[in-house]
């Protein structure tokens, strides 16, 4: 009975300190946090996009104009996504029907040149309509070229990877500073990290 106790203990102790271990790692000593409120603000400048085509299928030919409105980035835990609202109407006959668009975002952290990177993946709609019964593809649009975050972010990491500390003596002690990235998708915003390590490296 004494050796399952000690068995059980050390188990958990053993749980314990890689959790603790985990929640150390993650957590970042300075970070910089970019609201949802901030990517949908440069889209909204962006605005309604209009666009008319025209097309030929199996003989079948007509002019069709799609216009994409309320463009938006959606932040989750763990996930970024792009939507917005689409309309699209056919000329003759007169069609239009409404249809929403949707895409990844993807959020990278390129600690080498300390920079935040959003860019918008692929976001397509198909283009359909029902025409004497019978229903014709026109085709697919990307909206991913035109709603871009056209800018980058610089990232938390600090300029310096050694600094000196001037000691009552007159000697100084090196250190060296190692940052390992930390980034983090929430409810309504992205949090990019990093967590600094120090190192002793003598006087």
């Amino acid at each position: 009975m004494k050796k399952l106790t000690f068995l059980l203990s050390f188990v958990v102790f053993f749980v314990f300190l890689n959790v603790l271990s985990y929640a150390d790692y993650s957590e970042p000593d300075a970070s910089i946090v970019i609201s949802q409120n901030t990517l949908n603000k440069f889209l909204d400048v962006i605005g309604e996009v209009k666009k008319t085509d025209k097309f030929n299928i199996s003989g079948v030919r007509g002019e069709y104009t799609w216009i994409v409105r309320n463009p938006r980035i959606i932040l989750s835990k763990d996930k970024a996504r792009f939507q917005a609202d689409v309309t699209v109407s056919l000329k003759m006959p007169p069609l239009s029907y409404s249809t929403p668009a949707y895409g990844e975002v993807s959020v990278k952290y390129d600690h080498g040149n300390n920079k935040i990177n959003i860019k918008v993946e692929k976001v397509a709609f198909e283009v359909a309509f029902n025409i004497l019964g019978r229903k014709i593809v026109v085709g697919e649009v990307d909206l991913s070229k035109i709603y871009q975050i056209a800018f980058t972010f610089p990232g938390p990491k600090p300029f310096e990877s050694f600094t000196e500390v001037n000691m009552p003596d007159g000697s100084k002690k090196k250190i060296k500073i190692d940052t390992i990235p930390v980034l983090m998708l929430d409810e309504g915003k992205i949090v990019v990290g990093t967590q600094l390590n120090y190192t002793y490296l003598g006087d």
